[in-house]
């Protein structure tokens, strides 16, 4: 990459590296108003009690780009993650082993259930759950691992699916960052018993809110879908057992915006794929910054956020003020997820958590502590949004001289 002159920090009177926009995020074109227009004129804009189309046509789609038997549109990823464990018979006294560092919804949606969130550290060169982590925390309650696809990076599915067929433990995905990454060539979601996804407005594929679940298994399929339609059952349906559901059906709007956005994937996906390797191999040449690990497992891969660390002993600055001097820069920034046991989205004296502890067993005033996690958070970790990385080269190349001229200037930024 060609150098340029560094001036000092915009944060302390220099000239900002950037003053131009990245592009704008969602992105768009005539294929959305088209979609919206059929809907608009069909009549048909819901999923109840009319047929639903689009929905139908959602998810053969995303069936066949994930290599799942069933697709299932939702409200959201949470209730997508809610009804997937619903499917699979969570209740009070089970627990489900969950990352850490990840948005709330993955836990929340297993007290919601009755079930508890037992938090397991993670990575440290990816960010995602920890096998070894993993492993450690499996007890005759266990009856399920939600591992998250994090950033940009997938959770070792090799480790995770023997752990779970050795002790009989079902696995959801979280895949609510990477819609259409694959590990080894098959997609994100289809590792697990079942797989669910986000579409809120800052994914890398979104009809402003929307989730979606994938799965193989008819039984699960069939279980699902009656839990979004307010327990309603299709005349094919064979499962056992009443159901009592709620209405987290996906409206005919989202599905069209959702099969416009889906045609658009793959193409986004290898431009963002190609400059974020450019831009890991710039920020890795950088002294005190260190790119998160490659993982040649991932044959498709998906950015949500693409992180990178610092080392705040050695550029001699901290996390907080790095990224405040980066966007100082005109390069737009943020932190990871607060581990959730620490989030106030979280709170564990709530008496849903309480209860799901104490039908556990377990001691709800208990200390949780994940080191890796809330190092990573705290001191560590800097993600950028996918959609710096729908432009060009010379937009990498500005943030990599912004990353360079903080760290050169760490001292004086320390200092101020």
């Amino acid at each position: 990459m060609s150098a340029k002159l560094e001036d000092k920090p915009a944060l302390i009177g220099g000239k900002p590296t950037r003053s131009k926009p990245f592009p704008r995020w969602p992105s768009f074109d005539q294929r959305e108003s088209d979609q919206l227009e059929d809907v608009l004129k069909s009549g048909n804009w819901g999923g109840h009690p009319s047929p639903n189309r689009k929905a139908r046509q959602l998810a053969e789609r995303f069936a066949a780009l994930q290599g799942s038997r069933f697709a299932i549109p939702t409200s959201s990823g949470t209730s997508a993650l809610e009804v997937a464990f619903k499917a699979l018979g969570l209740g009070p006294g089970d627990e489900v082993i969950v990352p850490a560092l990840t948005f709330c919804a993955t836990a929340y949606a297993a007290v919601v259930c009755g079930a508890l969130p037992v938090f397991a550290d993670v990575d440290p060169a990816t960010a995602c759950i920890d096998p070894a982590a993993v492993e450690r925390l499996i007890s005759p309650r266990t009856k399920a691992i939600a591992p998250v696809h994090y950033g940009s990076h997938v959770a070792d599915l090799d480790r995770l699916t023997k752990l779970a067929e050795r002790h009989s433990i079902a696995i959801v995905e979280d895949c609510a960052h990477v819609p259409g990454a694959q590990w080894r060539g098959r997609g994100v979601g289809t590792y697990g018993q079942l797989g669910c996804f986000s579409f809120q407005s800052s994914k890398p594929m979104t009809a402003g809110e929307g989730g979606m679940i994938v799965t193989s298994d008819p039984e699960l399929e069939q279980r699902s879908q009656s839990l979004i339609n307010c327990g309603r059952r299709r005349s094919q349906d064979t499962f056992d057992g009443p159901v009592l559901g709620a209405n987290y059906r996906m409206t005919e709007w989202q599905c069209g915006i959702l099969l416009a956005q889906l045609e658009r994937l793959p193409q986004q996906a290898a431009h963002k794929a190609k400059l974020a390797q450019r831009l890991e191999a710039g920020l890795g040449q950088i002294r005190g910054i260190r790119v998160m690990r490659e993982q040649n497992q991932v044959t498709r891969r998906i950015i949500y956020m693409l992180l990178f660390a610092i080392d705040e002993c050695e550029p001699g600055i901290s996390r907080g003020r790095f990224a405040q001097a980066l966007q100082a820069e005109g390069i737009p920034c943020g932190s990871v997820n607060e581990p959730v046991y620490r989030s106030p989205l979280f709170p564990l004296d709530t008496p849903a958590y309480r209860n799901a502890c104490q039908a556990a067993g377990r001691n709800p005033d208990a200390t949780i502590v994940c080191e890796v996690a809330e190092r990573l958070y705290e001191h560590e970790l800097i993600a950028l949004p996918h959609f710096m990385l729908l432009g060009d080269e010379s937009d990498v190349e500005d943030i990599v001289e912004a990353v360079s001229k903080i760290v050169k200037h760490a001292a004086e930024l320390a200092a101020q």
